[in-house]
């Protein structure tokens, strides 16, 4: 039936690919670098284009997709515009055939969130068992060690469940993808940002444009920076699905398998495509990414532990800039004077440095495009009611010390670039005061410097493989 349907839509694709098994079929421009790692060896043109015109362009909904009332008006609103500026196009391409989409799932790093995804997955019976990609050796024996499986447990520590999962595969910095490596279909990157550059690097031959990552990142800006380092070529990128976390976890005494878990949501955002070629076009790129991205979200939709949901990307802001807001303050300041979260509460000056942060990062929040429809969204940062809470929640901190604080002692950059950093650069693009931001990132990157020169640790020797 499958075939049926992309023959109907590419008769004259057919005699050249007698035997070829179009699974799922390639959409790489011809005139793209080859990819190493292509599951089916070849990149034929896979013929968009043709005459008449057609009325109408739009891909079937997702049923079981849950997604809140923002975003459905949103894919309402796209699909509405893309169908009334095909219907004047006299070059329109022909409707895009179903992709036939794989349901193995990669999680790349061990940090807790990656474990727990591990789990969530591996209670579904309809999915392939979830692969774990480790850039930690000492992973791949605690697993035999611990029962070779993953465990949850509550706040108080009582075991809630226990579900086994695959040896973890090891990717090292020397890992070479053979020529007959599969595509890695759907991967899920959980891992602290100075370990995914080059464990992605590492595998970069096994990722392309049918490729769907996953970013389980608690800052934002990892994508641009990916595209920027890794995926340099805008027709060969993968597609991304950004996330945000409520789930509260954290390790379960030693054990590397075990974590304590309080339920939250994972809300799911489905980047859309903004890359043409000649032989693929924007609007045709756009709809092959979206099949992709949102079966990504369904896959992560129907682990009932997730609590996964599909928004928009004005309400995914609305869910992680508070807590983003509160680590470019609180973190940011602990690891500047190395203090607990206590002494800077009592501190005049830092808290005059908070403040000023505070009222910075509010304007530039303000003043993106994103919300410039949505203002109302926004009021309750202006209120008086959010700085108290932020001065509450560093409170409550106590006597702890960012987790920021253990990687600017070993020289190591915490990743202040996609939390401070996020806003200093969109305030470039709006043309906005960053001058405290800017002032605080240079700070910790001097105190890093200083810590690296302190202990004559060679910036080649410090270790990027790991997980917080």
């Amino acid at each position: 039936m499958y075939l049926s349907a992309v023959a109907a839509v590419m008769p004259d694709l057919q005699h050249r690919n007698d035997g070829f098994r179009l699974d799922p079929p390639i959409y790489y421009p011809p005139t793209s670098p080859q990819k190493g790692g292509s599951r089916e060896g070849v990149s034929p043109s896979y013929p968009f284009y043709t005459s008449p015109p057609i009325t109408k362009i739009a891909t079937p909904p997702h049923p079981y997709i849950k997604e809140d009332s923002d975003s459905a008006r949103a894919s309402a609103a796209v699909a509405a515009q893309v169908g009334a500026g095909t219907e004047t196009d006299s070059n329109s391409p022909r409707p895009v055939p179903a992709i036939r989409l794989s349901k193995k799932i990669h999680v790349v790093g061990f940090d807790p969130h990656a474990r727990f995804v591990a789990h969530a997955l591996a209670a579904d019976p309809k999915l392939p068992p979830v692969q774990m990609l480790t850039h930690n050796p000492i992973s791949m024996k605690a697993w035999g060690q611990e029962g070779r499986a993953v465990s949850i447990h509550d706040s108080k520590g009582h075991p809630m469940s226990s579900r086994e999962i695959l040896c973890p595969d090891y990717v090292s910095r020397r890992y070479k993808s053979l020529v007959h490596q599969p595509i890695l279909d759907n991967i899920i990157l959980s891992t602290a940002a100075r370990a995914a550059f080059p464990t992605l690097y590492a595998l970069r031959k096994r990722i392309d444009r049918r490729t769907t990552l996953c970013l389980l990142e608690p800052g934002l800006g990892l994508m641009e920076m990916l595209n920027e380092e890794v995926f340099d070529i805008p027709a060969l990128r993968p597609n991304y699905v950004i996330c945000h976390s409520t789930h509260k976890l954290a390790r379960h005494s030693y054990y590397k398998y075990s974590i304590r878990h309080i339920p939250g949501k994972l809300y799911l955002h489905a980047v859309p495509r903004d890359d043409e070629d000649e032989d693929i076009d924007r609007v045709t790129s756009q709809l092959l990414g979206n099949q992709h991205t949102q079966h990504m979200v369904h896959l992560l939709s129907a682990a009932g532990d997730l609590d996964a949901v599909g928004v928009s990307w004005p309400r995914l802001l609305l869910e992680k800039l508070p807590d983003m807001i509160f680590e470019s303050l609180a973190d940011t300041l602990s690891s500047i004077l190395d203090c607990s979260f206590n002494l800077i509460r009592c501190n005049k000056n830092a808290m005059r440095l908070w403040e000023n942060m505070l009222a910075e990062t509010i304007h530039i929040i303000s003043s993106l495009p994103e919300f410039q429809d949505h203002r109302k969204k926004l009021r309750f940062l202006h209120e008086r009611q959010f700085a108290t809470k932020l001065r509450v929640r560093l409170e409550r901190q106590g006597t702890q010390y960012s987790r920021w604080i253990a990687e600017v002692r070993m020289g190591k950059e915490p990743p202040i670039q996609f939390v401070n950093g996020y806003f200093v650069r969109r305030a470039q693009e709006v043309g906005v005061d960053h001058r405290n931001n800017s002032l605080a990132i240079s700070m910790l990157k001097a105190r890093v410097e200083s810590r690296r020169k302190m202990h004559e640790v060679p910036f080649q020797l410090i270790p990027e493989y790991d997980d917080y």
